[in-house]
């Protein structure tokens, strides 16, 4: 009965097929395996050309301390990449190890950052070069037994996913700050505010810029709203959304839904708008070009966020990124929270 495919074996496996990949572009095939090196010199006697990918170290991210149980934990993996290659016609068998080395550091080079998925869900990781010095590679090679040392390449293969099989459910957001205040004799006042809006205008000029977004709701600028389900206010009500910009950009309005029982979760679907407008600010809600977000659910309790993405493509590979503007956040309540 085979074992269950973790999280992390899931991108060691990735980053062998994503290597494998680069690989089928070249006249003669080779094969990526995942193991030890003792174990890729014995597949190297099939007469073909070999690249071994042996992580052998696994360490703490160094962020986020506090993981609970039940969250995502993250990784650094450290990878020895060992060519096992073959002689072919004039070309010896250590000249292709060289082939296939620098081929390796050529890929990583021009794409150090890359998504994989594992357990359903995408993640990015960085592939890092890094030094291996002689008392490492002694360390290394002295457990491979009889197994003659091949030039090798060490890389740091991070943040890799520790993906829960029960994810826990994340908590809600929070949508107002509040004061109360109350005496021993019994009278007491509260004040409640949301995160209000001035003025906010995306920079533009950088490659990577995200929109801005606001929610308009009675003549004003707002990034959260609360309603009681049920309620008079809810009844009829659409949001009225903001975005701005390099204006003549096309994005694109997301929701991401929450409720006790699962959490947060991506509402499928989303509403494409072009923006007309660089800047947010109080004076220019007048002449403001705002787009109408209908509610995913308005009959239960939870929470929605609303995001708009913008798409575009890096100016150094063309690899595609999706930036997201600031959360726009809407609370539904019992009437009588």
């Amino acid at each position: 009965m085979a074992l269950v495919a973790s999280s992390v074996a899931q991108v060691c496996k990735g980053l062998a097929q994503y290597l494998g990949g680069e690989f089928d572009g070249l006249d003669t095939k080779v094969h990526v395996l995942l193991g030890s090196p003792g174990d890729a010199a014995t597949a190297e006697q099939d007469g073909e050309h070999n690249l071994n990918l042996f992580f052998f170290r696994f360490e703490p991210s160094g962020f986020e301390g506090d993981t609970l149980p039940g969250e995502t934990q993250y990784l650094r993996m450290y990878c020895l990449a060992t060519p096992f290659a073959v002689a072919e016609e004039a070309v010896s068998s250590g000249e292709n190890d060289l082939r296939i080395i620098g081929e390796v550091l050529r890929v990583f080079q021009e794409t150090p950052v890359f998504q994989l998925e594992a357990a359903g869900e995408p993640f990015h990781l960085q592939v890092v070069f890094q030094t291996l010095g002689v008392e490492q590679i002694n360390q290394l090679w002295a457990t491979q037994g009889d197994t003659i040392y091949r030039p090798s390449v060490l890389f740091e293969v991070s943040l890799a996913p520790v993906v829960p099989r029960q994810p826990h459910v994340e908590a809600p957001r929070v949508g107002t700050l509040g004061l109360g205040v109350g005496g021993m004799a019994g009278g007491a006042a509260s004040t409640t505010s949301g995160a209000a809006v001035t003025r906010m205008r995306p920079e533009t000029g950088r490659e990577d810029w995200a929109p801005a977004a606001s929610l308009v709701h009675l003549g004003e600028l707002v990034q959260s709203l609360a309603f009681a389900v049920g309620g008079d206010e809810l009844a009829g009500f659409t949001p009225q959304v903001w975005v701005v910009g390099e204006p003549g950009t096309e994005v694109t309005l997301r929701w991401e839904l929450w409720d006790d029982e699962q959490g947060w979760q991506p509402h499928p679907g989303g509403t494409a708008v072009t923006l007309t407008e660089a800047a947010i600010s109080p004076e220019g809600l007048v002449d403001a070009s705002l787009h109408p977000a209908p509610l995913p659910f308005d009959d239960r309790p939870g929470q929605l966020l609303l995001y708009a993405e913008r798409s575009h493509s890096r100016a150094g590979d063309g690899h595609t990124l999706v930036r997201r503007s600031n959360p726009l956040l809407i609370t539904l309540y019992e009437g009588g929270a």
